[in-house]
């Protein structure tokens, strides 16, 4: 029998998480660039806290102008940071009708196909206050005080406006997890939270109950989690970011998930992510 008549490819994404770039200056978003460039992969996952709302499109902006790379993005709680969700929401939505380069995830309106088995879906996911001990916690984040949302006169108005921010997050997975099990053998998620306890962590352990309703979405996770129980011949990989730690965990045999590390004013390549990709010679 002769030569085989197909060949394996290698697709490669770099991924990055918590870059938030309002804390360096353009040289540094350059070197950063750079790195992306001279890695040779071919396309960019950017799993949130890009910057701060008032220069967040700016950074965007500058970031398809100089990498000429598909970047595929959510936003993190970060990039919410001065304004409110609505309205970043709406100036985002409006960068990337301008700029085909700049995907955002949450607002796609196709699944995104990386290879023939292989499709990537995202959203932010931000904390809904469910996890570990929602009302003992004492932690006040400023996310509670600089986001218009969850700028709340109570904490039980606070948690309900979080709620209500996964439910969102949860419907729009489960809307294209409905489409993505149909044709795809390995699915990608991008969020910015983690979406389970299990994959939230801080420095090499996993985040206390006093933590957990900030740094995590339960309803992310429940919708994943019966997704692939659902479907054990489907393979599902996640990545996020968040805590600024890096961990990793495998939920069920079919569902893994990878925290991503950062450091302020250090904004670097989380991670080369490497799909096998099949084709005729």
């Amino acid at each position: 029998m002769g030569q085989t008549d197909f060949k394996i490819m290698r697709y490669s994404i770099a991924w990055l998480t918590d870059l938030h770039l309002n804390f360096v200056g353009l040289r540094e978003v350059e070197v950063l660039c750079n790195a992306i460039r001279e890695s040779g992969v071919d396309s960019v996952l950017i799993t949130g806290d890009i910057a701060t709302s008032d220069n967040l499109c700016r950074y965007l902006d500058f970031l398809a102008d100089h990498l000429r790379n598909q970047i595929y993005f959510v936003l993190g709680n970060h990039d919410y940071y001065g304004s409110s969700i609505q309205k970043i929401d709406f100036e985002v939505g409006g960068r990337t009708m301008a700029n085909r380069n700049l995907i955002w995830l949450s607002r796609a309106d196709d699944l995104i196909e990386l290879t023939p088995a292989t499709c990537l879906i995202g959203h932010e996911g931000l904390a809904d206050g469910r996890l570990g001990d929602p009302t003992g916690s004492q932690v006040d984040l400023n996310d509670y005080h600089r986001i218009k949302e969850l700028i709340q006169p109570t904490k039980d108005l606070r948690l309900a406006a979080q709620n209500k921010l996964g439910d969102e997050a949860a419907a729009w997975l489960k809307s294209q997890l409905a489409e993505a099990l149909k044709y795809y053998r390995n699915i990608i998620v991008a969020l910015h939270v983690p979406p389970f306890a299990e994959a939230c962590w801080h420095e090499g352990k996993n985040t206390d109950d006093n933590y957990l309703p900030h740094f995590g979405c339960k309803a992310t996770g429940d919708v994943l989690r019966s997704a692939m129980l659902a479907h054990p011949d489907v393979s599902m990989t996640v990545y996020c970011g968040h805590g600024h730690s890096v961990g990793y965990a495998e939920i069920l045999p079919n569902l893994k998930v990878f925290t991503g590390g950062a450091k302020y004013y250090y904004p670097c390549i989380t991670g080369i992510i490497e799909l096998d990709q099949i084709s005729k010679k």
